[in-house]
């Protein structure tokens, strides 16, 4: 019996694990997969892209969420999400981008926390109808834009 074949199938499963595990997602990456675990209502999977902090905001915005009816909930879920913008300095990021459910533009907040971009939420951010927030059909809190104007943008980019 001979483990050659199984060999080769072992070296590149190890060759692919290390290198996924090695790269270190863009503040981009981290705001959509945020997004869209969001949209589907997967909390414990939108903790996993937040700041600690924030991981209690969310579990405060999935109260609000299941108070939503089938309608709303069903154009939340088939919104197309794009990123508009994005700015990073140091270890601090914004993301904007733009969800079709709600036409407007939502801006992310990101910080580095163990060296990975993690969303960073407040309470006030999520509260539905109150000044500064998100409307109810917003897939994430809308935070203010920051005031400098210098920016790297990424037009027309969508997933």
């Amino acid at each position: 019996m001979t483990y050659r074949p199984y060999l080769n199938y072992i070296f590149v499963f190890a060759t692919l694990l290390l290198t996924s595990c090695s790269k270190h997602a863009s503040p981009q990456d981290v705001a959509l997969n945020f997004m869209h675990a969001i949209q589907q209502s997967n909390f414990e999977l939108a903790k996993k892209y937040a700041t600690k902090e924030s991981q209690q905001v969310i579990s405060l915005y999935a109260i609000f969420d299941d108070r939503r009816n089938s309608a709303e909930r069903d154009k939340i879920r088939q919104a197309e999400i794009s990123i508009v913008n994005h700015q990073e300095k140091g270890d601090q990021a914004t993301v904007t981008v733009l969800n079709s459910s709600s036409k407007k533009e939502e801006l992310l907040q990101l910080v580095k926390e163990s060296g990975q971009w993690k969303i960073s939420l407040t309470l006030e951010s999520i509260i539905p109808n109150s000044p500064g927030t998100a409307p109810t059909d917003s897939l994430a809190p809308a935070v203010n834009y920051p005031s400098d104007s210098s920016s790297n943008t990424d037009q027309g980019k969508s997933h």
